[in-house]
């Protein structure tokens, strides 16, 4: 099955912004290659129930795989920061999610404002095996196609997913040093912690994210295993259960 370049583009996957009314905002990152889609069922959920969510699209995505070859890391950390800036003058506490990259741009947040209520992270992409390869691939080959990317998935999405189908190999580049650099900061983060991952994954190794629990100071944290869920898990069969111990979780540390 031949597949577009950009899966699902009649979708809405800008930035976006919902308000509520309880006082605590939600900010939610997605990952690298995909768009806020990602992200929009858990904000719409969130807002159901009073929670302010804001999702920014990321530099270079929601148009093409060249544009976001042509990103720094800066970018993408000057946008989390700058998004985070402005929800924090706008409610009473925030809370930071992130999808796949995402949650290392929550992460960086929390290694640099403490004042963070929370973090939840799903799949966070802490290591990829063989990512460091992409520094040296970048300047010669720009676009390659997902090797994890098959027909029939064993754990079908139940919402549909947005983005990009193949790599874009200097953005995996500077993604690779974007994870050094948050690794290097996790004995910084104050703030609970709340992980997911599934243990289908095969865009990234599911053991990281036990070796991102055992990095992260402090007692007020969990992991949760999702036994029937890949990568895109907020979009997944097991969706629910991480919706509703997200929202258990921004309640218990926002009170």
């Amino acid at each position: 099955m031949n597949r577009p370049i950009y899966q699902n583009p009649h979708l809405d996957g800008k930035s976006f912004s919902m308000t509520g009314n309880n006082g605590v905002g939600v900010l939610l990152f997605h990952g690298l290659t995909s768009t806020t889609v990602e992200v929009r069922p858990l904000a719409e959920y969130l807002n159901q129930a009073g929670f302010s969510v804001v999702s920014p699209i990321l530099p270079g995505h929601g148009t093409t795989p060249e544009d976001v070859n042509s990103v720094h890391r800066k970018q993408w950390l000057e946008t989390a920061e700058q998004s985070y800036q402005v929800m924090k003058s706008q409610v009473d506490k925030v809370i930071i999610g992130g999808a796949s990259m995402g949650g290392l741009l929550a992460l960086h947040l929390a290694e640099t404002n403490y004042d963070i209520s929370g973090l939840v992270l799903f799949a966070p992409a802490i290591h990829i095996n063989g990512q460091w390869k992409a520094q040296f691939l970048a300047p010669f080959v720009k676009i390659m196609p997902k090797p994890y990317l098959t027909d029939e998935s064993p754990t079908p999405d139940v919402y549909p997913w947005q983005g990009y189908t193949v790599v874009p190999v200097p953005a995996v580049a500077q993604f690779h040093r974007l994870q050094k650099q948050v690794r290097r900061g996790l004995s910084k983060v104050r703030a609970p912690v709340l992980i997911f991952q599934g243990v289908k994954d095969t865009t990234i190794v599911p053991s990281k994210a036990a070796f991102l629990y055992n990095k992260i100071p402090g007692a007020d944290k969990k992991l949760i295993w999702l036994e029937n869920s890949g990568h895109t898990l907020l979009l997944g069969l097991e969706h629910p259960l991480v919706y509703q111990e997200t929202k258990k979780f921004i309640d218990r540390v926002t009170k």
